[in-house]
Formats: C-alpha cells, sequence, structure tokens
C-alpha cells in the first residue's frame, strides 16, 4: 500500500513541479509559489511513506545484520 502511495505523491510532485514554470508565467508569483509549496508537500508525503514501509517491512521481515569484521550475526534460535 505504501509503495502504491509513494508512487502517486512522486507523480504528482513531479507534475506539480513542471507546471510550476507555466504558473508563474500566467498565473503569478503567488500562485507560482502556492504550486512550489504544494509540490514540496507531496515530496514530503513520498518520504514519509517510504520511511513507514520500511518501518513496515522490518516488523515483517527483521534481518540480521553484521560487519565485515565480526561477520553474520546469528540469531537466538541458531
Amino acid at each position: 500500500m505504501y509503495k502504491n502511495l509513494r508512487i502517486i505523491c512522486s507523480v504528482i510532485s513531479a507534475v506539480i513541479v513542471a507546471a510550476a514554470i507555466f504558473v508563474f508565467i500566467y498565473a503569478g508569483w503567488l500562485w507560482g509559489i502556492v504550486s512550489v509549496i504544494a509540490a514540496l508537500a507531496f515530496f514530503g508525503l513520498t518520504v514519509l511513506f517510504k520511511n513507514l514501509q520500511e518501518q513496515e517491512e522490518n516488523k515483517t521481515n527483521p534481518s540480521a545484520h553484521g560487519d565485515f569484521i565480526t561477520g553474520k550475526v546469528k540469531k537466538d534460535d541458531e
């Protein structure tokens, strides 16, 4: 679900940024700034949904991390 929301918000943000040039030209500075703020808001939602997706994936499938010195971390049941 979060992946779909990320894609939708990214596309909306990109479309608003692309349209912002024309908004600045034809509607004026105020509406241009409003469109840039809206694009930033959708970008913020994209980042939020990315973080929520990563948290959900870590809850359902936690992975053990190690490093090159200690090697692979063993789980408690191994």
